[in-house]
């Protein structure tokens, strides 16, 4: 007589069910995505600090600029001068006069030859 054993089933563990490598491949879909949004308002985010430091760097020196025409304002020579330059004033007795380039070239020490 022939003698059969039954074996017991066995279970596979749990990790290995087909409903939890879906869930860990949709898991690592969504961690990508989010990494790469994260990495794209990152970038985003040093080109505007890049952005704002030149515009800071400009803007601080635009302020010496500004600073030092102040200064030069504060005197009266530098007024004097503002408004010689800015209204073509002068004072009694001067004559203004406004040099005009005609744009031709000149070689040097000789004078342009007018047609």
């Amino acid at each position: 007589m022939r003698r059969t054993t039954i074996i017991p089933n066995k279970r596979r563990p749990w990790f290995h069910s087909p409903i939890l490598a879906v869930f860990l491949v949709i898991l690592i879909l969504w961690g990508s995505f989010v990494v790469y949004k994260i990495h794209a308002k990152h970038r985003e985010a040093v080109l505007l600090r890049d952005q704002y430091r030149n515009e800071l760097v400009e803007l601080q020196k635009k302020e010496v600029e500004l600073d030092a025409k102040i200064k030069d304002l504060s005197t009266d020579r530098g007024m004097e001068a503002e408004v010689r330059n800015r209204y073509r004033m002068v004072r009694p007795g001067e004559q203004l006069v406004i040099v005009v380039d005609d744009g031709s070239p000149t070689t040097s020490g000789q004078p342009a030859e007018h047609a």
